[in-house]
C-alpha cells in the first residue's frame, strides 16, 4: 500500500519534540500541545529562544492556501520562554500545513524565521 502523501522533510514534527530555527545565533524552539495540531480545538503554541530578544512575535497564516492571519497573543513567561494559547479552523482540503512566523529584534535589528507544520497530523 502506498502512502497516501509523501512526507515532507521541511515541515516540523512536534511528535519528536520541538522544532528548531538559529537565527542571528538564536535558537528558536516551537511546538505545540496537543502535538499532531488539530484544527477547530485549542492549542497551546509554546516559543522558547536560547537567548532574550525584543519584541518577539508570531502570526500562524496557510502556507499553500490562504486562510488569513491568525493572531497570537504570547504570554512570556520568562526572559526566554512564551506561550500562547491558539485556535485554528480546519481546511476543506484535509492536507493544510501552516506557517508559524516568528521575529524578534537582536541589537534593534528585526529577525524572521518560519516554522511550517501539518494541521491535524495523523503522526
Amino acid at each position: 500500500a502506498a502512502s497516501s502523501s509523501p512526507v515532507d522533510t521541511s515541515l516540523c514534527t512536534f511528535k519528536s519534540g520541538a522544532c528548531i530555527k538559529t537565527v542571528a545565533n538564536v535558537e528558536i524552539q516551537l511546538s505545540l500541545n496537543p502535538w499532531h495540531a488539530p484544527s477547530e480545538e485549542p492549542l497551546t503554541l509554546i516559543v522558547n529562544t536560547s537567548k532574550p530578544v525584543a519584541d518577539l512575535k508570531v502570526k500562524l497564516q496557510g502556507r499553500d492556501m490562504f486562510m488569513g492571519i491568525i493572531p497570537v497573543n504570547l504570554d512570556q513567561s520568562s526572559e526566554t520562554d512564551y506561550n500562547a494559547n491558539i485556535i485554528y479552523g480546519s481546511c476543506s482540503s484535509g492536507y493544510m500545513v501552516w506557517s508559524a512566523i516568528v521575529s524578534f529584534k537582536v541589537d534593534g535589528i528585526e529577525k524572521f524565521t518560519t516554522f511550517d507544520f501539518l494541521a491535524d497530523n495523523p503522526g
